[in-house]
């Protein structure tokens, strides 16, 4: 008998991770430690090829708003001082929840 779980990740801990930089470190560390498919490392490679388009069209103004955003978990509002700042961070925010949430998270099988 086999039991598979699905490892729930939230679209935030996939954001965190992404703007972080977690997930480029892992695909670093995996390339020369000769880890086989797993995954994990498809659930990676599925976030940064879905996220990393959208990603490398923002300006870096606005990407080193997310990324100390998203390391010190201070809220939005804590670098927006205009209302049309706050519409893009917004506008932004959905795309990327959208493109996040239809991720397949990975599983993990154990044999009982």
């Amino acid at each position: 008998m086999r039991i598979v779980l699905r490892i729930e990740t939230s679209n935030l801990d996939i954001l965190t991770d992404y703007f972080t930089g977690r997930y480029t470190t892992y695909l670093d560390y995996i390339q020369y430690a000769d880890e086989p498919v797993n995954d994990k490392k498809c659930f990676v490679l599925e976030v940064t090829s879905k996220l990393d388009p959208l990603v490398n069209k923002i300006e870096s103004e606005l990407l080193s708003i997310y990324v100390d955003k998203y390391r010190t978990h201070k809220p939005f509002t804590f670098y927006t001082n205009n209302v049309v700042q706050q519409a893009v961070i917004n506008s932004l925010n959905k795309k990327l929840n959208k493109l996040v949430k239809d991720i397949q998270r990975p599983q993990i099988t154990f044999k009982c």
